[in-house]
C-alpha cells in the first residue's frame, strides 16, 4: 500500500476516534447533568412519604424538604406501623403536614405521638378497616408537670443526668425525653418550634404552646390526647393496665377532627391485634 494512503487511512481513524470520544463525552456530561436534575428536583416530585417506626428528630429533617417542596397533586404521608415517638418533632411534622396539604393515611397502629399530631394534620384523614388510632396523653397529661419539676429538683441537687432519662410509663401514658447531648436533628426541631434552652418545665411549657398552635391552625380540641385520663376514665388509666384509648368516628369528628375517609369497607379498629391493650373512650 503506498505511503499516502496508508497516511490517510491513518488520518481517518483518528478522525473516527476523536468524534466517538467526543460523542462519549457528550453522553456522559449529559447523563451527569440529568442525574443531578433527578436528585435536585426528587423532592420536588415527592408525592409519597411512609413513615414505620417512631418518630424522632431524624425523620423530620428526612421529611422536610418533600413536605415542604413537593409540587405533586396529590401528596400523602402513609403511617404504616407508629408507635409515636418524640412530641416535639411529631408536632414539627403535623405543622408541616398540615401547611402544605398532605394528606394522611394510616394502615396498621398510630399511637401516642403518631395519633395527637401526625393523623389529625391530615388535608383528608384515611382509614383502613382494622387500622389503630391509640392514644394514651401528652404535653397536659395531669402528671406531667409534676415529673418536670421533680427532674429539675433532682437535676439542680445533682447536676444534669449523665444519660437519658424518660418521664412517664413507656407504652402506657405521654412521656418526654431528656438527654445530656442534643444532636444536629433535634436542635433543627427546637428552631423550627421556637424552644429555646431551659429547665424541664420550661420546655414542657413550650411544648405546650407548640401543640396549641397545632390544634389552633386545625381546629382540633386540645382535649384529644387527654380526654381518656380524666373523669369517669381516671381509674382505668392510672391503672396502668392498657397502653392507650381509642375514640370512634363520631368522637373523634366532635374533637374537631375532621375529614376521615376511609379506604375500604367500615373501620374496625376491634379486629386488630393490639385492640386488646386498649380501652374505649367516647366524648361527649
Amino acid at each position: 500500500m503506498p505511503d499516502a494512503d496508508r497516511a490517510t487511512k491513518i488520518q481517518l481513524v483518528k478522525t473516527y476516534l476523536k468524534v466517538l470520544v467526543a460523542l462519549v463525552l457528550v453522553a456522559f456530561v449529559w447523563l451527569a447533568s440529568s442525574y443531578v436534575r433527578y436528585l435536585r428536583d426528587d423532592a420536588v416530585r415527592c408525592d409519597t412519604l411512609t413513615l414505620t417506626g417512631f418518630i424522632n428528630s431524624d425523620r423530620f429533617v428526612e421529611a422536610r424538604d418533600c413536605l415542604v417542596r413537593s409540587a405533586a397533586a396529590k401528596k400523602t404521608f402513609v403511617v404504616k406501623e407508629s408507635g409515636g415517638g418524640d412530641a416535639a418533632a411529631a408536632i414539627a411534622l403535623g405543622l408541616l403536614i398540615h401547611r402544605h396539604h398532605w394528606d394522611v393515611e394510616v394502615i396498621g397502629v398510630c399511637a401516642s405521638a403518631c395519633a395527637n399530631y401526625i393523623f389529625p394534620a391530615g388535608k383528608t384523614k384515611y382509614l383502613h378497616q382494622h387500622s389503630l388510632l391509640l392514644f394514651h396523653g401528652g404535653p397536659y397529661q395531669q402528671n406531667m408537670l409534676e415529673m418536670a419539676e421533680k427532674f429539675d429538683r433532682e437535676s439542680a441537687m445533682n447536676g444534669p443526668p449523665a444519660g437519658s432519662v424518660v418521664l412517664g410509663q413507656t407504652n402506657k401514658e405521654g412521656t418526654i425525653t431528656f438527654s445530656p447531648n442534643r444532636s444536629k436533628a433535634e436542635q433543627e426541631v427546637r428552631d423550627f418550634l421556637s424552644i429555646s434552652d431551659g429547665s424541664a418545665v420550661e420546655y414542657l411549657g413550650k411544648l405546650k404552646s407548640a401543640s396549641d398552635q397545632l390544634y389552633q391552625e386545625l381546629g382540633v380540641n386540645p382535649l384529644l390526647s387527654t380526654y381518656g385520663q380524666s373523669g369517669e376514665y381516671e381509674a382505668t388509666y392510672k391503672s396502668y393496665k392498657y397502653g392507650g384509648f381509642i375514640y370512634r368516628l363520631d368522637s373523634l369528628r366532635r374533637l374537631g377532627v375532621s375529614n376521615i375517609e376511609m379506604k375500604e369497607g367500615e373501620w374496625h379498629p376491634e379486629a386488630h391485634p393490639d385492640y386488646r391493650d386498649v380501652y374505649e373512650v367516647r366524648y361527649p
